[in-house]
Order: C-alpha cells, then sequence, then structure tokens
C-alpha cells in the first residue's frame, strides 16, 4: 500500500462495490475499514524526513515494514511436487541390438501376437481376390460364346460373389485385427512415455527442446504413427504380397512367357506411381508447413489475448496471418502445374506398360504361343496387381520414414534420470525430524554452467526452527529450496536431512514429508476439493475444511454455487491469484508436512490473509515416531520483511553466499548490513 499513499483518488473496494474514496490522509481519519487495513499491513505514518533511525525496538521496527517488493522475482521455475525428478540432462542411449521395427510392437501379449497371426492371415486371403478375379473375369468373357453360356455365366457369377464375401470378411477381419493390436501398441507405448518423461529431473524440461509443446506432440502425435504403422500400413502389406505372389504364381502356370514380359514392364508401373506419390507428399508437406505456421500464431494469439487487446494490435495479428498464407498460396499455384504434369507423366508410362504387355500378347498369339483367352488372362492377372506392387513400393518407404519419426520417442523412453526417484527402496521411511544441513555447497543451473548460483553454501537448521532467506534478486534464495527437494544436484558439497545424505533417501518418500508453496502456484484443471487434496492419498471432509479455514479461502468456497466441487479451469483461470495461491497453502497444510518451504508464498495475499495465514502456520505442529508433538521445520523465501520478523533466524544472501544471519533484533541493529539496506529501502519508499 505504500506505492499509492500519494495518489490523487484511492477507491475502497468491498464486495465487488465502491464504499469509500478519498486521499490517503483522509480515508486514515475517516475510514475505519482502510485505517484497519493500513495497519495490518505493517505501514507507519509518512514521514517528511528521511533521517530517522532504524535501530528503535523491535515494535516500532515492526511497524516500518512494508509490502513493498524489494526485488524483481527471481527467474521463474517451477518446482512442482507432482513430478518426481532431478537434475541435467543425460545424452539419450539407444537400446544396442534391438530393431527400431520391432519395438514398434511395444509391449504386446500373446494375446495381441495372436491376433497379429490371425489378422495377417486373413489379409493373406484377402489379397487373393484381385488375381482371382482377373482369372476368372476373362473367364467369363469367353464363356459367352460357348454353347452352354447361360449355364457358365450364371457358374462364374456365383463364384463371383463368393469371391466377394470373401474380400469382405477377410477385409473386415484384417482392418479389425490389426486395428486392435495397433491401439494397443500405441496405448501402450504413450503409457511407457508418459511415465518415462514424468522420471526425469527438472533440468531436462528446461531444455529449449522439451517445452511443453514438443513434449505433448511426442506423446500425443508421435506416438500415433505407431497405431498407424500397424494398422494402416502393415495389414496392407502383407495383403499386398500376398496379392503379387498368388498372382506371379498364377499367371505363370497360365502362360509363363506373358508373366515374364508383365515383370518386365513393371518399373513403368511403380516408376510412375512413386513419381506421383512423392509430387503429392511435397504439395501435401508445404500445405501442413502453414497450417502449422498458422496454428502456432492462432494459439499464440489466443493466449495472449489481453495483452494483444491493450495494444490494439490485432490488425498486426491479421496481417501476419495474410503473410503466412500468402506465400504458400502463390507456391501451390505453381505446385499445380507442376503436379499436373507428373501426373500426366506418370499416366503415360502407365499406359506405355500396358500398351506393351498388350501388344507382346497379340504376338503370343499370333505364334500360337498361347490361346486368346490365356494369353488376355495372363495380362488381366498383371493389370489388376499393379497397383498391388505400386502400393507396396510406396508403403515401404513410408513405414521406413514414420519409424525413424519415432526416434525421438524411444530416445526419451530410453533416456535414464540423473536420479531415480523410488531407489533406494525404501518404502518404510519413518517420520523425519526436521533437521537439516548444507555443507559447502556449490551450485550451478544445467542451462547456465557459467553463473556459479551458490558458492560454498554452509547452513544448519534445527527441527522446528523458522528459518527466513532474503536477498537481492539472483542470491540464490530460491535455488536452496531446489536443492532441498532434490529438484537439480549440487556441484559439489552435501545436503542432510536428519544428519542422512539426500541422496541416500527413497525420493518419492521423502518428498512426501516435505511440502513446498510457490509464489505461483499451480492448479489443475479439477475441482477445489480435488486440487486441496492433491498429494494426499486419504483426507477426510472436516480435514479439508479445517486447512481451508487455516488459509482464509473457507468462506469463500463456501459462497461458491458448487463450494468444493467448482471446477477451478486450466491452470485456476477461475479465480484470481490471492486464491488460487491460498488454496495451494490449504493443499500443502493437509500434506502436514514435517518440513514446509515457503517461496513467497503469501506475496499475492492481502494483509488479512496473510495475517491469518501466518498465525496458522505458527501453530503446525507435527507427530514424531514418539507420538509426541513438535513444531516443524518451516523455510521462507521472503521479499515482505514483515512476515518474517519472528523468524528464529533470518539469513541474507547475497551472490550466492551468505552474507549476514541472526534474529531480525540482531541484524537489524547492524547499520552497514544488507539486511538492514534492505529495511532501509522498503521504509524508504513509503515516504
Amino acid at each position: 500500500m505504500s506505492t499509492i499513499v500519494n495518489a490523487d483518488i484511492i477507491a475502497v473496494v468491498e464486495n465487488g462495490q465502491v464504499t469509500e474514496t478519498g486521499t490517503h490522509s483522509s480515508l486514515l481519519d475517516s475510514s475505519n475499514f482502510y485505517n484497519n487495513l493500513f495497519s495490518i499491513q505493517n505501514i507507519g505514518q509518512i514521514r517528511d524526513s528521511r533521517t530517522t533511525e532504524t535501530t528503535e525496538e523491535s515494535a516500532t521496527v515492526d511497524k516500518q515494514l512494508s509490502t513493498l517488493d524489494i526485488e524483481l522475482k527471481e527467474e521463474t521455475r517451477e518446482l512442482d511436487g507432482h513430478h518426481t525428478e532431478s537434475l541435467e540432462q543425460v545424452e539419450p542411449q539407444r537400446r544396442e541390438n534391438t530393431s527400431m521395427f520391432f519395438r514398434i510392437w511395444f509391449g504386446l501379449r500373446k494375446r495381441e501376437l495372436a491376433n497379429v497371426a490371425t489378422g495377417s492371415i486373413a489379409a493373406a486371403f484377402a489379397g487373393v481376390s484381385k488375381p482371382f478375379f482377373g482369372f476368372f473375369i476373362i473367364t467369363v468373357g469367353v464363356a459367352y460364346y460357348q454353347k452352354d453360356a447361360k449355364q457358365l455365366v450364371g457358374k462364374y457369377s456365383i463364384i463371383f460373389a463368393l469371391i466377394g464375401l470373401l474380400a469382405l470378411f477377410m477385409h473386415t477381419l484384417q482392418h479389425y485385427f490389426y486395428g486392435v493390436v495397433g491401439e494397443k501398441a500405441m496405448a501402450n507405448l504413450r503409457k511407457a512415455l508418459y511415465s518415462g518423461i514424468l522420471r526425469n529431473e527438472v533440468g531436462w524440461f528446461e531444455k529449449p527442446e522439451n517445452n511443453v509443446g514438443s513434449l505433448t506432440s511426442r506423446v500425443i502425435n508421435d506416438t500415433s504413427i505407431v497405431k498407424t504403422i500397424i494398422s494402416d500400413r502393415m495389414s496392407v502389406i502383407v495383403q499386398c504380397i500376398s496379392s503379387i505372389l498368388i498372382a506371379t504364381v498364377v499367371s505363370m502356370v497360365v502362360n509363363w512367357r506373358m508373366a515374364l514380359v508383365a515383370w518386365a514392364v513393371m518399373p513403368c508401373h511403380f516408376i510412375g506411381g512413386l513419381i506421383q506419390a512423392k509430387s503429392a507428399k511435397g504439395f501435401a508437406s508445404d500445405s501442413a508447413a502453414t497450417h502449422r505456421e498458422v496454428v502456432a500464431l492462432a494459439s499464440e494469439s489466443a493466449a495472449n489475448i489481453r495483452t494483444i487487446a491493450s495494444f490494439c494490435h490485432e490488425e498486426q495479428i491479421l496481417r501476419k496471418a495474410r503473410i503466412s498464407l500468402e506465400k504458400p498460396m502463390k507456391r501451390s499455384m505453381k505446385e499445380s502445374i507442376k503436379y499436373g504434369i507428373i501426373q500426366g507423366f506418370s499416366l503415360c508410362l502407365w499406359n506405355i506398360a500396358h500398351a506393351v504387355a498388350l501388344w507382346y500378347t497379340t504376338i503370343l498369339v499370333d505364334r500360337k504361343q498361347a490361346s486368346f483367352e490365356n494369353g488376355i488372362r495372363a495380362y488381366q492377372i498383371f493389370s489388376l496387381t499393379v497397383p498391388s506392387i505400386t502400393e507396396l513400393w510406396t508403403l515401404i518407404p513410408s513405414v521406413i520414414s514414420a519409424i525413424n519419426v519415432l526416434t525421438p520417442v524411444f530416445e526419451t523412453l530410453d533416456r535414464r534420470t540423473e536420479i531415480e526417484p523410488e531407489k533406494p527402496e525404501d518404502l518404510q521411511l519413518e517420520r523425519i525430524k526436521g533437521k537439516i544441513e548444507f555443507q559447502n555447497v556449490k551450485f550451478n543451473y544445467p542451462l547456465r554452467p557459467e553463473v556459479i548460483v551458490l558458492n560454498n553454501f554452509s547452513l544448519q537448521i534445527e527441527p522446528g526452527t523458522k528459518v527466513a532467506i532474503v536477498g537481492p534478486s539472483g542470491a540464490g534464495k530460491s535455488s536452496v529450496l531446489a536443492i532441498l527437494l532434490m529438484f537439480y544436484v549440487p556441484l559439489e558439497g552435501r545436503v542432510l536431512i536428519d544428519d542422512k545424505n539426500i541422496k541416500e533417501y527413497n525420493l518419492k518418500m521423502l518428498r512426501k514429508q516435505i511440502g513446498l508453496v510457490q509464489q505461483e502456484p499451480l492448479l489443475f484443471s479439477s475441482s477445489i476439493r480435488n486440487n486441496i487434496c492433491y498429494g494426499t492419498e486419504q483426507a477426510s471432509e472436516t480435514e479439508i475444511m479445517e486447512v481451508s479455514r487455516q488459509a482464509n479461502i473457507h468462506e469463500f468456497i463456501s459462497n461458491l454455487p458448487d463450494g468444493y466441487d467448482r471446477v477451478v479451469g486450466e491452470k485456476g483461470c477461475q479465480l484470481s491469484g490471492g486464491q488460487k495461491q491460498r488454496i495451494a497453502i490449504a493443499r500443502t497444510l493437509l500434506k502436514k508436512p514435517a518440513i514446509l518451504l515457503m517461496d513467497e508464498a503469501t506475496s499475492a495475499l492481502d494483509g488479512e490473509s496473510e495475517r491469518i495465514i501466518v498465525k496458522a502456520l505458527e501453530s503446525l505442529n507435527q507427530k514424531g515416531n514418539d507420538g509426541l508433538l513438535s513444531r516443524i521445520t518451516r523455510i521462507t523465501v521472503a521479499h515482505r520483511l514483515s512476515t518474517i520478523i519472528s523468524s528464529d533466524l533470518i539469513v541474507v544472501m547475497d551472490r550466492g553466499e551468505i552474507v549476514e544471519s541472526g534474529s531480525h533484533s540482531t541484524l537489524i541493529s547492524i547499520s552497514e548490513g544488507v539486511y538492514s539496506r534492505l529495511c532501509n529501502l522498503q521504509n524508504g519508499m513509503e515516504m
């Protein structure tokens, strides 16, 4: 509130309505609400002189401390409690002697493999229909010129109908069984990949190539290629191979000379098909690239619509979208002409191949080396099998390309995290007491190896102690909490909890006893109840309401139409910053941690809420292994100094080192100290 004391008009808003207006001095005299709010924030009377001594009694100092921010927030790092990860990127390790092709059949059981066999048999029979159709279609044509034409045509019509029914039944079985197997393989890979991603350390997520969009695409889009390969590609490949083999055998039996010529002109068919397919693929890829660019622009615009609207930047965004669309539109006009020429050339090659086959058929008939019926039959079998050959020739490269796309997926899956969250397998971890010790810790962030964040950092915290960490921006305050949670591993030194190296704990079980409240809390798109209970396996309604009261959020929730069942929206977008912060605090209180980490957790709260929450935190106790209650260990990173005056120990950091430590009264008495300067800075900005 020190930032508004010089405002011309101050409006007091309560329950969505303006209740009072005036200047700072007039409201102090006439408004009890404003006066109380001002007193809660511990802001003293405005003074004309800045020479007031800062070594007054503790009560006077407490009155002078303000809520002014003394630093910019350190570079935001999400220390989400639901992740179970730790440190820097380890280069992906491919599994040796394992073919990528066989890995797409990920986690299939004997039942799924039996489905593959059944689907393959069905695909093989489905492939038989084309050459058989080519064989009998000529027989029907010849039958019309025979004496018993009516009977023969009826007989062959029944055969055609049976072939059609067989093809219908076999195609259904083929796509059903391969579809089931493809869906199962995709689901298995997605589960394994998602689990593998969550096991990685925080440093891995901070790399540009592992951003949210990239990982989401990897889990959803890339893994769907497995289903495409198995369901849409492999089944058709088996069908094409069956069709080609049967056609070759039948045509060789009918007339081996014609069969050899048909195979000789086959390159004309698949060369034309390849040219056409490649041209179409290039045409489609340009459209896909444009689509991705426009989608990214639309997504960015929607996410930042408030900023765009506030700067009246809508026309610039639309202009950018038009530019993105105009370039590929002009290119598509040229590509259309090119595609048309290629399409015509490929059809020309196909017709040349058919012309050569028909010409040679007439030569064989003329030389009496084949009857007219067998010559045309061999040609017809060849003609109906050509699409299968062309399709097979284009499918195999597409499968290889698709498998290559899966390489990043398997690299992510194979990667070993720096710290295993469930090793050692100590599932019976006793309740920790809360003693913490940092011994000569040296640390830097993986993406900034040249910047030493903590240098020779040593600190001992006794169980039940309230410790506050303050200092200028970039001093390394939040990094201390990150290391304690094993989000990162220090370069040197050790971190001990209850005289035991933190690396010797089962990390998953240890984190269950450590609570973290961040300055920017993360809520999930679920109900308020689920967000409060997040991370706590069992919690009664009474416990949920109790921690909500302690976090000063129960009254607000109770007034909502759905109460605790109200959905907060994506990232808690339906709530204000202070409301999200209080729900996050309630979530941590419900966890009943032995060690509580507060990373500027009350910065978004009003004075009344802050006072209630601080009072609730003061009374927090934990039950030890002996059944006795004891205070929890609390570490608070704060820039609002009024919240840490009662701390047992205040640690002042600067450039990754501890420069001062002691109680508030001790540190404030050091006139040239860092802590004293911070207090003066806050008090001075009130004047």
